[in-house]
This record gives structure tokens, C-alpha cells and sequence, in this order.
């Protein structure tokens, strides 16, 4: 089974990528997950693992589904950390005397 670190570094290897759900797919009689990112209109689809059968399968969604909420928890405190800083130097940037 995968672990957080290797869950993390594979949804970051498609950083352009913004990962907002967990799939579980039948292909060829085999249950396979995927993390799922909707841009501009197309699916993309990240292939994580193959599950050995459905209790397991609905455990391993189950976990990568959390762990994809922590890592877009992350996410999205970054970017408002980002504009708030961007807010911040702007500010100070106008107020400085010239």
C-alpha cells in the first residue's frame, strides 16, 4: 500500500494539476484507482494503484481521499498566504514616501 509521502510526490509530479477527487475504476476485470483533476474543460485522470478486491479498494479510496483533502487543505492556506503577502507589499509600496 502507499504512503502519504509517495501518495504526495506522485500528485506533485502534475503540479499544474489541481486534484479534486478519488476514483475507483473497473478496467479489465481489475479495480484500479485514480486521482481525478478537472481544467479547462477536460478529465484528467493520475493512475495511483490497483486494489486487490472491493473491501480493500473501498479502504485504500477511503485513506487517499483524506489525504488528497490535507494536501488541498495545504494548497489553498499557500495561495492565500501568497496573496496576502502580495496585498501586504502593495500596500507598503504605496504608502512609502516619494
Amino acid at each position: 500500500m502507499m504512503d502519504f509521502k509517495t501518495f504526495e510526490a506522485r500528485l506533485h509530479q502534475w503540479e499544474h494539476l489541481h486534484f479534486t477527487a478519488i476514483a475507483l475504476q473497473q478496467r479489465d476485470g481489475k479495480l484500479e484507482i485514480y486521482a481525478t483533476a478537472a481544467e479547462h474543460q477536460t478529465l484528467s485522470q493520475l493512475y495511483l494503484c490497483r486494489a486487490q478486491d472491493e473491501n480493500g479498494a473501498g479502504e485504500q479510496v477511503k485513506q487517499f481521499r483524506s489525504w488528497l483533502h490535507k494536501l488541498n487543505l495545504g494548497r489553498t492556506r499557500r495561495k492565500m498566504n501568497r496573496s496576502a503577502r502580495h496585498v501586504a507589499v502593495n500596500a507598503s509600496a504605496q504608502a512609502a514616501p516619494r
